[in-house]
């Protein structure tokens, strides 16, 4: 267990009286359990002082059951951070824990007044608010005094988990973390570096054993795959990418990889960061003579890149081959697709869309794509482009893919149905002038659709 020192301005050089608290973090699905007063707008982990007689585990379980209405498995201290004010010294002991029931609350009178609730916030949210500590300087020492706690607890606790060859490059450092996407990785942005924490068994997948998977019966459990075909399978994916960005380095403005780890929970991949903005920065969206000729400028480059070595194949194939084995195993999300697709009018289903795209394959022109070249993945510095992202699904690939996407990405960035803001003066068909070549409508339909099925 490790054990920290914050040393208050107004310490006095020695202290008369110790008190001990406890506290619970309690991560689930990316959101961590808080008790927030509504009436003073204030968040705190969840928690209490120690009372007679109790352990400190006691505490943590008692004090989150009043504050939350859980109930808790907690672990045992992972961190303690000693405070010293004045007089006093405060001990914070922190544990982590997992909910496993509910109960009553019991607030005292002073919880009541104060409006406190129990919330589950995002991750990323709460650093943030914890990373205001510094204004509350000279107005309100209290809440000063505990954010700078909180969010040093949290960002000890959260790195204390990384394998150590990657702890060492980034400890001490400050950080955010960014809750966007789909993939249930956590990702981790420091000033100099991106550290990528994805889960060694995808969200819904047959190894999890999700209920809303028809092949999640016994016989289909993680022991029936003693072999570890599927786990390798995944594994090989994963490193993969790793293997892509080192084959890329030199050949394009990528992430370097600085460190690649693994364990039974996680992959660790931790990158250099990329300078610049994304594409779909509103600076870029209002500016589009500036951001689509950076696009071209991006596809043109990827598609330059001699092929002949590239470590992963990404085909049509062998990207209906992954769609396949997503549409027979329930990982489509059919809500997260065109308006048009599914539903009248379109495809009953994404069996039968799988079945048309087998049999609509497209003449094959490769390339190298990056595989989900979207506005978000392209990085512009001073006019032209500073780095390519997300090259989890990049490889030897159709040409058309890339730009079926980016079309897309464009069309849909620009008419408020990502990001909500309506940008009329960009014309997505402007990518084609780019570009120097016509579209084919047909070629871009079919791989939007193909992009469906993921």
């Amino acid at each position: 267990m490790k054990i920290l020192d914050i040393i208050g301005d107004n310490y006095f050089g020695n202290w008369t009286k110790c008190r001990t608290g406890c506290r619970a973090v309690i991560i689930r699905d990316g959101k961590i359990l808080m008790s927030y007063e509504t009436k003073n707008d204030q968040w705190m982990l969840p928690g209490g002082g120690l009372e007679e007689n109790e352990t400190d585990e006691e505490c943590v379980i008692r004090e989150v059951a009043e504050e939350c209405g859980v109930v808790i498995r907690s672990s045992p201290c992972v961190l303690q951070i000693d405070e010293y004010y004045e007089d006093c010294k405060w001990l914070n002991k922190y544990f982590l824990a997992e909910v496993v029931g509910e109960t009553a609350r019991h607030l005292t009178d002073r919880e009541i007044e104060a409006g406190m609730e129990p919330r589950w916030i995002s991750l990323g949210e709460i650093l943030s608010i914890f990373s205001t500590h510094a204004d509350y300087d000279g107005t309100d020492e209290m809440r000063r005094g505990m954010y700078y706690r909180e969010y040093t607890a949290l960002q000890e606790i959260l790195l204390s988990e990384l394998p150590e060859s990657i702890r060492e490059k980034v400890s001490g450092k400050d950080f955010r973390i960014d809750d966007l996407g789909k993939s249930g990785s956590k990702i981790f942005l420091f000033d100099e570096f991106v550290l990528k924490c994805e889960p060694r068994i995808l969200e819904n997948s047959p190894e999890s054993g999700s209920e809303n998977s028809p092949e999640s019966g016994p016989e289909n459990s993680p022991d029936a795959d003693p072999a570890g075909a599927r786990e390798a399978a995944f594994w090989e994916d994963q490193d993969k990418t790793v293997e892509v960005m080192r084959w890329l380095k030199g050949k394009l403005p990528v992430p370097e990889v600085l460190a690649y780890e693994k364990d039974e929970k996680y992959r660790y991949l931790l990158m250099s960061r990329i300078e610049g903005a994304v594409a779909c920065d509103p600076y870029y969206m209002e500016h589009p003579k500036e951001m689509i000729p950076v696009l071209s400028d991006a596809l043109k480059r990827l598609w330059s890149i001699d092929i002949s070595d590239c470590p992963r194949k990404t085909d049509i194939d062998t990207v209906l081959a992954e769609a396949e084995y997503r549409v027979r195993n329930d990982l489509v999300d059919l809500s997260d697709t065109e308006p048009e697709t599914f539903g009248e009018g379109g495809f009953k289903d994404a069996e039968e869309l799988l079945s048309w795209l087998k049999e609509n394959k497209p003449s094959y022109e490769p390339v190298l794509s990056h595989g989900d070249f979207c506005l978000p993945n392209v990085f512009i510095k001073d006019g032209k482009l500073s780095g390519l992202i997300d090259l989890g699904n990049t490889g030897a690939g159709d040409k058309w893919m890339d730009i079926a996407l980016c079309y897309r990405s464009l069309k849909h960035n620009a008419d408020g149905m990502w990001g909500g803001k309506v940008y009329p003066d960009i014309r997505p068909e402007v990518l084609f002038e780019e570009l120097g070549i016509e579209p084919d409508w047909e070629k871009i339909r079919y791989f939007i659709l193909l992009d469906e099925l993921f």
